[in-house]
């Protein structure tokens, strides 16, 4: 006989207390509270109630649904045999708290299960196609600011000394496979969703640094403080999806279809200029594919 699911949850507006209170209980010595919850620890319900934490129960029964909204805490408990499924999904109105949960994760080292950033430019690219202003609008201020970070952390790298780069997919062709060393070698044919920064985990989308001798990926935010502790940037190399003249013209096509302006009305210019311009170095190009992001994904949660 199936059993019915007990689900516990806790208000998102008790997230500093909830905190608090588990970091105590767990005797994490620094992490947070919150991230050790994270790593499949349980606490009891009554425990946190005697903490003055509110915990809300609820019995889901055969054939219902449960609507978990973003900021909430949710445990469930099957007393028995249970089958269910979750399907992950978000509104408009979740994209600017989920960049700056995004923004949060990354800052606490927490893998996040899908790249924001992503998630971001794929709808813009789609959505400016259909001229969906609610959405444009929703996203063209996250757009911009995602926008700016980049082209700031890029620009700060360069002026740091790491002058290598490459688009992903390209070659380097420095070498002539005739010549008797090694052969040119192909940079990065995975998608950059299977490229994780070894310091704070995040998914690196738009760019990332590599360091060639071990394999090794840093975001922008984390290669840069490599190359301050480290003083050099020997063996770095920077890779990136989109140049900037491709990043501007995408923001400025966002921001001009969200305020039902035209493009050249709409200030989509990144407000850092760029480096120096290198000498033409030939690539051969390949094509990588976009893949799209599975739908198990997404920020909220329907069970």
């Amino acid at each position: 006989v199936p059993s019915r699911p007990a689900r516990y949850s806790v208000p998102a507006e008790e997230k500093v207390k909830l905190d608090k209170v588990v970091h105590t209980l767990l005797q994490a010595n620094g992490t947070p509270g919150l991230e050790m919850l994270e790593k499949n620890i349980m606490i009891s319900p009554e425990v946190l109630c005697q903490e003055g934490i509110k915990v809300h129960r609820t019995v889901q029964q055969s054939g219902q649904f449960v609507v978990c909204f973003p900021g909430t805490f949710v445990s469930k408990v099957c007393c028995g045999y249970s089958v269910s499924e979750t399907v992950h999904f978000a509104t408009p109105q979740w994209m600017n708290l989920g960049y700056e949960a995004s923004k949060d994760l990354k800052c606490r080292h927490i893998a996040k299960p899908f790249s924001m950033e992503k998630l971001l430019y794929q709808i813009a690219t789609a959505e400016s196609k259909r001229e969906n202003g609610h959405l444009l609008t929703t996203i063209s201020a996250l757009l911009k600011d995602l926008r700016n970070i980049e082209m700031r952390q890029r620009q700060e790298l360069y002026e740091a000394g790491l002058l290598s780069s490459a688009r992903y997919g390209t070659h380097d062709n420095n070498l002539v496979p005739g010549d008797g060393r090694k052969k040119p070698r192909k940079w990065l044919a995975l998608e950059s969703s299977e490229r994780r920064c070894q310091t704070c985990q995040h998914l690196c989308y738009l760019s990332m640094v590599v360091q060639e001798n071990e394999n090794v990926v840093f975001c922008l935010e984390c290669a840069l403080r490599y190359v301050e502790n480290h003083k050099s940037c020997r063996g770095l190399k920077m890779m990136y999806r989109y140049d900037e003249e491709q990043i501007n013209s995408l923001v400025k096509q966002v921001c001009g279809k969200a305020l039902g302006k035209t493009t050249e009305k709409c200030n989509g210019a990144s407000p850092f200029k760029p480096p120096p311009k290198r000498g033409p170095r030939k690539r051969a190009t390949v094509e990588v594919s976009l893949s799209r992001l599975s739908s198990h994904l997404s920020p909220a949660a329907v069970s």
